[in-house]
């Protein structure tokens, strides 16, 4: 049987379409592997020491206007104010972060991700305190089939805060 133009044509977009089906499957598949990584690094708040196995080592993150490069002596800063909240509080608190309207832009091995992340804690034996609200942008790089964050900026949102 000889194939005529028409067979080829449809031929010819019968592989377009799975090529393009194929390529819209794995951006999803991407996309939610990152989100699992963003939502796991909210998960570990309370555990700095487990959360630092997602970042990069030559992890930027600004917060509260200062930028912090040194990842280790990051960590360190993190550990001492979080070791003397506790000691303060005469307990861990407890605490529930949220990520809330996440958006993902794949780019290559790039990820780039602004979300806005809600948190409530409660110290030991106290009421919760107001809900808060951060608006946070991080990129996170593809390193050996796994998202690590390289980069994250902390903004306060304008929304007001719930009770």
């Amino acid at each position: 049987m000889k194939a005529t133009p028409a067979i080829l044509y449809c031929a010819y977009l019968l592989i377009l379409q799975l090529f393009f089906v194929q390529g819209a499957a794995a951006q999803v598949n991407e996309e939610s592997e990152v989100l699992k990584v963003v939502e796991k690094w909210a998960a570990l708040e309370s555990d700095l020491v487990a959360q630092a196995d997602l970042i990069r080592e030559d992890r930027v993150q600004i917060s509260g206007g200062i930028r912090q490069t040194d990842q280790k002596l990051n960590l360190e800063v993190q550990l001492l104010h979080y070791e003397a909240m506790v000691a303060e509080m005469g307990g861990p608190p407890k605490v529930i972060v949220r990520i809330e309207n996440p958006l993902v832009q794949i780019y290559g091995d790039v990820a780039v991700v602004s979300f806005v992340r809600l948190f409530d804690a409660a110290a030991p034996g106290q009421r919760a305190m107001r809900t808060g609200s951060a608006w946070f942008s991080m990129v996170l790089v593809k390193e050996s089939d796994s998202w690590k964050i390289a980069h994250h900026h902390v903004s306060p949102t304008n929304q007001p805060v719930s009770n």
